[in-house]
């Protein structure tokens, strides 16, 4: 069942009771991992640990576990391996994690664009697709020349096109959270919510 939220910049902020009862009921029937995709910038590490750290469970980035069992950086696997390679590791990462305790973990922007890997997720947890326009993930991304597919002339053109490339896999995802003009904290809250109302649904 996919669930879309939008946000109303006019609810009034919950209060602490209200947040600890939401994360109590949502930890309570929470049994699978939460995983977050999207392009670049659209906030799955962000999003990813303030909503692990509210819920008090781990939070892992697949592409940083990956860095750190290879001992190598991610470009370095493309430039010696390959990108057939890079997508088998994730998939053997994003399998252990997937198969451990429930954790909300933030995947990189292709694994799930991958059938094998995408399959897997929506079969074995609840994928949560953060959005926001090209022209607001610039935004947050700030300096593109740390990330090698924006490191051109025309950063914004490219992340259109991957975004028109991504948008017909991110789509499969379970929830859908549109993050545009939202602050971390509301971006998570708006996730809870709608996470709460999945979970309710089952």
């Amino acid at each position: 069942m996919l669930i879309v939220m939008k946000h109303s910049h006019k609810k009034a902020r919950p209060s602490s009771a209200h947040t600890a009862q939401l994360a109590a009921n949502i930890v309570g029937r929470l049994d699978r991992s939460l995983v977050l995709v999207g392009l670049m910038g659209s906030g799955k590490s962000a999003i990813g640990r303030r909503t692990a750290e509210f819920l008090d469970l781990n939070f892992t980035d697949s592409d940083q576990k990956i860095v750190s069992d290879a001992g190598i950086t991610i470009n370095e696997i493309f430039e010696l391996a390959g990108e057939a390679k890079f997508r088998e590791l994730e998939y053997r990462t994003i399998s252990t994690m997937i198969f451990s305790e429930p954790q909300v973990i933030a995947t990189g922007g292709g694994a799930f664009c991958s059938p094998q890997t995408a399959s897997l997720l929506l079969e074995q947890a609840y994928v949560v697709w953060l959005k926001a326009p090209p022209e607001t993930l610039l935004t947050r991304i700030g300096n593109t020349k740390s990330r090698p597919l924006l490191n051109n002339h025309n950063p914004l053109a490219t992340l259109k096109r991957l975004n028109k490339e991504r948008e017909k896999h991110y789509e499969k995802a379970q929830i859908h959270i549109d993050t545009h003009g939202l602050s971390t904290r509301k971006a998570m809250m708006t996730l809870l919510q709608t996470l709460d109302t999945h979970l309710a649904r089952r």
